[in-house]
């Protein structure tokens, strides 16, 4: 009788087990990566890891690239305005940017700078480190082209100086794996994750995994991006006359699609670019994102990407970022940032998450000192045609010519602070504070951000309205910030 009653007991547990089994599953949508829900435990389903779990009222301040040189803090007590930004760093749960140079004590520097396309090798002091932690920082995204401006024992020092300052930073590693897990902050409101990648990277930089007897290669989390030119049809038939006089052998094998010149062309409605991503890359990074939330009640993704739609509207980002961006909020990640274009670029909310598709530059210090050799030879002839005697000019001399190929204009110095408030798995508004950089000012007072005034306040957030406004998102203009509120973006 008693071996009857504990068989009908289990029976009864058994059937019970299936009914909460067949409740979740009709509340909750079920994973895609399950193949058996009934092996898994039905009080810890697995979308549930995927939930925001941050307390509500929490708020997240994100800034575009860190581009500094030399500590700024000691500022706050000379100028109000910077104060002010700082403030508003501060009072945040937690704060993240783009960590664009490389902090190192180079009285004691083992390794030497590596130039790209003839571009800086940014270089910070090494109190910079401890400078942005006291500024409020608390996150970092590491994945960019200048990563490697020093080589890896710059990489390498520059996490030393970061850790030591206790500032959570993702993206680079010793190897792939290192480079492309999540990073986590503990606020007082919940663990925050961040996964940093990059589109744009100077080559030999991504990190690889050990393959065979091969060893892993220090760098950074690389999405490998292959960009298309899209030109119109009477565009397509003039490269296709090209190709015959190059290739006199050889004949176009479509008359859509063609190669020349190491560049792929496809016909379309108007000039552009169309780019696609990498499925191998992509999908090791989403598993990343999703790992990241799995272990975190706040994700955060971002991107280093110098991609564009079309080189003559900058405004619009390239069409693989917003794919990647709805992937990666598909994924777990409860905010999407980019960063890389050096301007501000549209904002979306995607299932009540923001996007951010451009934070311009939040630090710009043109005090870029030492500049290599190899810099000055691959701008050699821009030097002799803007000086008369160009052995005798400074870094600052080539850094001011350097800038007016590509920075001379407002865009690079208007930016802003963008603050999200969450509630509820999803945000609630997002402020945006104006933030001028000094354009024009001389170089000790340049590039340190400062509250906008009305007049360029109003300008940087009616230019943040009118781009965001295709993406279904309203944004209002009071007391010289913006207001996004989630009721009102669809």
């Amino acid at each position: 009788m008693q071996i009857m009653h504990i068989r009908a007991a289990k029976l009864l547990s058994f059937t019970l087990l299936i009914f909460l089994n067949s409740v979740i599953l009709a509340i909750e949508p079920l994973d895609p990566a399950i193949k058996d829900q009934q092996l898994f435990d039905p009080k810890r389903p697995l979308s549930r890891e995927l939930e925001m779990s941050v307390t509500d009222g929490f708020k997240l301040a994100a800034v575009g690239d860190c581009i500094i040189s030399r500590p700024l803090y000691s500022q706050m007590q000379s100028d109000e305005s910077f104060s002010k930004v700082i403030q508003i760093l501060q009072e945040s749960d937690a704060t993240v940017g783009n960590l664009e140079t490389t902090i190192l004590e180079l009285r004691n520097f083992k390794g030497y700078p590596y130039s790209w396309v003839g571009d800086w090798t940014l270089i910070s002091e090494p109190q910079v480190a401890k400078d942005l932690a006291t500024m409020g920082f608390d996150l970092f995204s590491r994945a960019n082209n200048h990563v490697m401006d020093w080589g890896i024992e710059g990489m390498r020092e520059t996490s030393q100086w970061l850790d030591q300052a206790s500032l959570v930073h993702a993206g680079a590693g010793e190897n792939e794996a290192l480079a492309r897990a999540a990073h986590y902050f503990d606020s007082k409101k919940g663990r925050i994750g961040i996964v940093s990648m990059a589109s744009s990277f100077r080559p030999t930089t991504d990190a690889l995994p050990t393959q065979g007897t091969s060893p892993g290669r220090p760098g950074i989390n690389a999405l490998n991006v292959k960009r298309i030119t899209v030109v119109t049809p009477e565009m397509m038939s003039s490269l296709s006359k090209i190709y015959q006089q190059v290739h006199t052998d050889k004949k176009a094998t479509s008359t859509d699609k063609l190669n020349l010149f190491d560049n792929e062309f496809e016909v379309g409605k108007s000039f552009g670019y169309h780019h696609e991503m990498n499925k191998q890359d992509l999908a090791a990074i989403l598993k990343s994102i999703r790992s990241g939330k799995q272990h975190s009640d706040f994700l955060i993704a971002t991107i280093h990407s110098h991609e564009t739609l079309n080189a003559n509207s900058p405004e619009q980002p390239a069409d693989f970022l917003k794919d990647l961006a709805r992937a990666s909020i598909d994924a777990g990640a409860d905010i999407f940032m980019v960063t890389g274009i050096h301007h501000l670029g549209p904002i979306e909310l995607y299932k009540g998450k923001p996007i951010f598709y451009g934070l311009g530059n939040f630090f710009w210090s043109d005090i870029q000192e030492p500049l290599p050799h190899d810099l000055y030879q691959g701008n050699a002839d821009l030097i002799g045609k803007a000086f008369q005697h160009p052995d005798q000019i400074t870094d600052a001399d080539l850094t001011n010519v350097m800038n007016a190929r590509a920075f001379a204009n407002d865009l690079t110095f208007q930016t802003m602070i963008a603050q999200s408030i969450f509630a509820n798995g999803s945000a609630s508004e997002i402020v945006l504070y104006p933030i001028d950089l000094g354009y024009g000012e001389k170089l000790t007072k340049s590039g340190i951000p400062r509250l906008a005034d009305s007049k360029k306040a109003s300008e940087i957030l009616n230019r943040l309205k009118r781009i965001s406004a295709p993406y279904g998102t309203n944004i209002e203009i009071q007391n010289n910030t913006g207001l996004i509120r989630l009721s009102k973006t669809r």
